[in-house]
């Protein structure tokens, strides 16, 4: 049986009424994130079977996992997955570190590679129209950092009603 995982991040609830404000502001014709699936991803990790599961967990348990503060200043339109995001500059040190440290993990155990560059959003809402680009530069939202102490790894689950994200495990960050 494999699990469709990722590894990221949890937003507090303040984090998550901060960013539901600003999807209210949005157009109707996009697709919101539930709030309960807003989450920072630092590494996709693919469908995984339960014993490399296991193993990813220990791989995890004996990374450095460092804390970071990052600011989300930008609410920005990618055009190809046709999704809105709140993106950061360049990403802090040690999130940079944490991301490729988790991103490793894909190479180590064969798992789904993403070629992008890391860099720190979180995703608002789906089934963006390219004439949104010019509508999000009009929104107005204070800046939202996130300084989490602990990182998540997750199951992306497809329900009849949507995608559910299930933490299995957490760890620290120190």
């Amino acid at each position: 049986m494999t699990k469709r995982l990722f590894l990221g991040i949890a937003l507090n609830k303040q984090q998550a009424k901060q960013i539901s404000q600003v999807q209210a502001k949005l157009d109707k014709s996009v697709r919101l994130i539930p709030i309960q699936n807003l989450h920072m991803t630092l590494a996709f990790l693919g469908l995984v079977s339960e014993e490399v599961q296991k193993q990813l967990e220990e791989q995890v348990s004996l990374m450095s996992k460092p804390q970071f503060q990052q600011r989300l200043t930008t609410l920005t339109y990618w055009q190809k997955p046709q999704v809105l995001c709140l993106t950061g500059e360049d990403p802090e040190p040690a999130l940079s570190q944490l991301a490729r440290e988790c991103h490793s993990l894909t190479y180590l155990f064969n798992l789904q590679k993403n070629a992008h560059i890391f860099t720190p959003h979180i995703t608002i809402a789906r089934k963006a129209k390219s004439t949104l680009q010019e509508v999000t530069k009009s929104i107005v939202f204070k800046p939202l950092v996130l300084s989490p102490t602990v990182m998540h790894l997750y199951h992306s689950q497809s329900t009849e009603n949507g995608v559910n994200y299930h933490i299995l495990r957490s760890w620290q960050l120190k």
